[in-house]
């Protein structure tokens, strides 16, 4: 059978990988896997690839994250959990919950710290992540979550190539941070631009990052 999203962390585990940095190898193995068991013949690979691959991306994304926050005073929420933290006013047309995959809340302070958008390719995802940051920023209840994209990049558009794409350049301007699933041996360098200030990180200064929102 062709490859699942649920099937994304057992293959982790069967690769040895237990670090975000084992991500990339991992969606590599994982996309031959479906090619090898895909009816080419009768279907579309690409688009089959790009809808498993995003949401098996969020899954091993958040088993990792959880590993890592262990013994933290962090916790990941699903979105049936948010409810009551970061529901968007839209008036007469209801509430509604921002388009995010994953939330990490502070027990301690009983609070959301920050929400993540996971996203396989940033072809048109920068500019959805971005609205959601603005709304809520706009709201007194939300305006101090961050809200950060987590990607492996796949689609390259985030190298230091000038002029840069719009999604980079929406990404700098309109969202807290974003971070770049990174095979090991990667320097953030690759993607910056000399002198100039960037919200661009590699996945391995998420977690830190997550410890100094919980002191604020």
């Amino acid at each position: 059978m062709v490859l699942k999203a649920k099937d994304f962390v057992p293959l982790l585990k069967e690769l040895g990988g237990t670090e975000f940095t084992d991500i990339p190898k991992l969606l590599s193995v994982a996309r031959d896997r479906h090619d090898y068991k895909f009816p080419h013949e009768t279907k579309d690979f690409e688009q089959s690839w790009r809808s498993v691959k995003g949401k098996g991306l969020e899954r091993v994304v958040g088993y990792v994250l959880e590993r890592e926050i262990a013994g933290l005073d962090l916790e990941l929420l699903p979105l049936s959990a948010l409810d009551e933290y970061i529901e968007i006013d839209f008036a007469e047309y209801g509430r509604h919950l921002p388009d995010v995959d994953l939330a990490i809340y502070q027990p301690s302070k009983d609070r959301i710290l920050a929400i993540l958008s996971i996203k396989s390719s940033l072809r048109e995802r920068a500019t959805q992540t971005a609205f959601w940051r603005l709304k809520m920023h706009g709201f007194a209840k939300t305006r101090d979550v961050q809200v950060y994209l987590v990607t492996p990049n796949s689609d390259d558009i985030l190298r230091s190539d000038k002029p840069s794409k719009k999604q980079r350049a929406v990404l700098e301007n309109d969202i807290d941070g974003t971070y770049i699933v990174n095979s090991p041996g990667v320097s953030i360098e690759e993607y910056l631009y000399p002198e100039t200030q960037s919200r661009l990180k590699l996945i391995g200064e998420l977690v830190p990052d997550l410890q100094n929102l919980a002191l604020r």
